[in-house]
């Protein structure tokens, strides 16, 4: 079988299907959200599908965990600390790190009027550290950007807990990676300009600080959860409107990154439904 088909075949497991036992589905349901990265990485046009998918399993995971006392999925940092290298153009790196910097700016503000429920300085702070860090891959310049968000709001010493995740499994999938392959960017060092603006038009969100309606689904959501998902959807279309080729770490690695975002909206409240999560 080819990867895509593996990859396919695995996330079928009988074992995860829902007339299982909760205890069963629990355990064979530990490396599936991996395997819906897999899906991304390896099945032309199924990127949004693997991640998407992958951050909803999560979640049932997190409801299994919950009713049996077990162990949810590990909370990660949504960054991409220790990523040195991407095989990706640059303008891919560039949209993902415009879309990081919007949501941190946005969490930002409404977390210093503090009326959007998980609104946090610590999760301004990683999205800002990620765009940061997607903007040193696009430009060849990577240095210190997977410790230092330049431009990050003041918050400095948070750990993010609770903010973003991945399964144990769902880390090997690139998270740490220490490279990926020939940069995209190097002929691009000390030429290719910042597309990150800082400041954006967020009057939506603070018109309606406590829910808003989600762009994609039309259903009213928490106001931090939909920049939550605006930001997964915006890397998502990043990757799949591209036309330069992708290797498969870096893809993996994108993958990874959206993911976590899309499951730390349904931590906050986003429906983890079919309905909204696909359009």
């Amino acid at each position: 079988m080819s990867p895509c088909e593996q990859a396919l075949t695995l996330v079928n497991d009988a074992d995860w299907a829902s007339g299982s036992p909760m205890m069963v589905r629990f355990v064979s349901g530990q490396s599936i959200p991996l395997r819906w990265i897999d899906v991304a990485t390896y099945c032309p046009g199924r990127f949004g599908e693997g991640v998407l998918r992958d951050a909803q399993t999560k979640a049932e995971l997190a409801s299994l965990a919950d009713r049996l006392g077990g162990a949810e999925p590990a909370v990660t940092p949504a960054r991409l600390d220790g990523v040195t290298s991407a095989v990706a153009g640059a303008d891919v790196l560039d949209a993902m790190a415009v879309a990081e910097d919007r949501a941190g700016f946005a969490l930002e503000v409404l977390a210093s009027r503090g009326q959007t429920e998980g609104a946090t300085l610590a999760l301004s702070d990683m999205h800002k550290t990620a765009g940061q860090q997607l903007v040193s891959l696009a430009d060849g310049s990577w240095g210190d950007a997977g410790s230092d968000s330049s431009g990050s709001s003041s918050s400095s010493g948070a750990d993010g807990s609770g903010s973003s995740g991945d399964s144990a499994a769902g880390d090997a999938d690139g998270s740490d990676s220490s490279g990926t392959g020939s940069a995209s960017g190097n002929s691009n060092a000390g030429t290719h300009a910042d597309p990150r603006q800082k400041v954006y038009d967020i009057s939506q969100l603070l018109a309606n600080p406590i829910t808003i309606a989600d762009k994609a689904s039309g259903l009213d959501v928490p106001t931090a959860a939909a920049i939550e998902m605006d930001c997964a959807r915006a890397e998502i279309k990043a990757v799949t409107d591209a036309d330069a080729q992708f290797d498969d770490t870096t893809l993996s690695i994108l993958a990874a990154l959206a993911a976590k975002h899309a499951y730390t909206a349904i931590q906050l409240g986003y429906p983890a439904t079919d309905g909204a999560l696909f359009e």
